[in-house]
């Protein structure tokens, strides 16, 4: 089978956006267990949920396309030809300007095909379809915030992807949605047909992973001006992700329990729209100089500040999988989060998942797990096995299975 995958978020945006992450890993496994398969010629045993797929997976080549206004990204595709010698890796990426990308997309013309595309199918990872004639299309929806929470979003934004994604949920032959919630969330708002919609999870990166004592870069707190013990959170700092509430509770947390004396509030992520409420209720806080926020931080940062935290506390209102809850899980931290959305999905351990407005009780549960090193082992415990349930491998043989599928391939 020709595999066809638009790679345009990645090559616009890079791998640290959470769609662009999802674009390169999921490429990363169709590529390993396409090489797998090859080399023992045969299917890991269970790989696929019901049947094998009626062609062996050695005859699948991948077709990446592409539309991108810079080439600053363009090496994490390319690079995929080396990294994965035995598998039939062609590329159909066109430079653009954003005027020329803009008409394009405005008048769906030319189709992607007359310039050299050609696939069995196209499996659109972000939302969106390019110009293409294909009509065997595969969509990734990963959440529908802008259907649920709208207050969160620009109006322009909300106008456009209600619209857009709309259109493009009805057009695809399948769907992949992040989680159970979102699957819902796609049947409630766009009324589509529910067997059209299938779940597949996503994974943490390998990297993000418990590190041994000799591995832990110990300088990497002082550059952000960590000074003590930290209770950790990572995200973007928008309303939806809701670290308002948080320093609510760390602010409760510091007023309320003398254990309280020995830790920092530490929130990594980039600044996002509508940010000015979080950054507001910091200054309010009379406990600002004790909360840090670092800004955006690559990855080696990111896992040494997960695996030298005390603990992991996600009081997001709202996500499509929730992924930070399992890259914490995957380094061996104990966790707090809200019981909304598809993160209990995630984290399936309702003691430990709090409404989302419940600072009192999110201060509450922190100093309860801070204080008793016997339950902060077992919440180390159970994140250790159940991150085990999420790879990267699974990801992408579930998602090799809707490209075999009947539905998927029906013309």
């Amino acid at each position: 089978m020709k595999i066809g995958i638009d790679v345009s978020t990645v090559l616009n945006f890079g791998i640290n956006v959470g769609s662009g992450r999802y674009i390169i890993n999921l490429i990363n496994g169709l590529l390993s267990l396409n090489e797998a398969s090859k080399s023992s010629r045969d299917f890991p045993e269970n790989i696929f949920k019901e049947k094998k797929p009626e062609k062996h997976p050695g005859e699948n080549s991948f077709i990446l396309t592409g539309r991108c206004i810079t080439e600053a990204n363009l090496h994490h595709i390319t690079s995929l030809k080396e990294k994965y010698p035995n598998s039939i890796i062609n590329f159909k990426l066109f430079r653009v300007t954003r005027e020329k990308l803009d008409k394009w997309d405005k008048h769906g013309f030319p189709p992607i095909e007359l310039k050299g595309f050609k696939a069995d199918l196209l499996h659109c990872p972000d939302y969106l379809i390019p110009p293409v004639l294909n009509k065997n299309i595969i969509l990734t929806i990963h959440d529908l915030s802008f259907y649920r929470f709208p207050e969160f979003n620009f109006d322009w934004f909300i106008k456009k992807y209600q619209a857009i994604v709309l259109k493009n949920a009805q057009r695809a032959k399948k769907i992949i949605a992040d989680s159970e919630s979102t699957r819902q969330d796609i049947i409630n708002f766009m009324k589509i047909n529910p067997q059209k919609i299938e779940v597949v999870y996503l994974a943490a990166d390998r990297k993000f992973k418990m590190l041994a004592a000799e591995e832990l870069k110990k300088d990497v707190p002082g550059k952000f001006k960590i000074s003590k013990n930290y209770i950790f959170s990572v995200g973007t700092i928008e309303p939806r992700k809701n670290f308002k509430t948080l320093i609510k509770a760390f602010n409760i947390f510091k007023k309320s329990f003398k254990e309280s004396k020995n830790y920092n509030l530490v929130i990594a992520g980039k600044t996002g729209w509508k940010s000015e409420e979080t950054f507001e209720e910091l200054e309010k806080s009379s406990c600002r100089d004790e909360i840090i926020f670092t800004g955006e931080v690559n990855d080696d940062d990111l896992i040494a500040l997960y695996n030298q935290a005390s603990l992991f506390v996600y009081p997001s209102i709202f996500e499509g999988f929730g992924l930070p809850v399992l890259e914490a899980m995957s380094c061996g931290l104990p966790v707090i989060a809200t019981n909304t959305s598809s993160i209990p999905e995630v984290y399936p351990n309702s003691d430990f998942l709090l409404n989302p407005f419940d600072e009192v009780g999110m201060a509450e549960k922190i100093n309860l797990v801070l204080t008793d090193e016997n339950l902060k082992n077992e919440l180390i415990k159970f994140s250790i096995e159940n991150a085990k349930k999420f790879s990267w491998e699974k990801t992408a043989a579930d998602t090799m299975q809707i490209y075999y599928s009947r539905e998927a391939r029906r013309i």
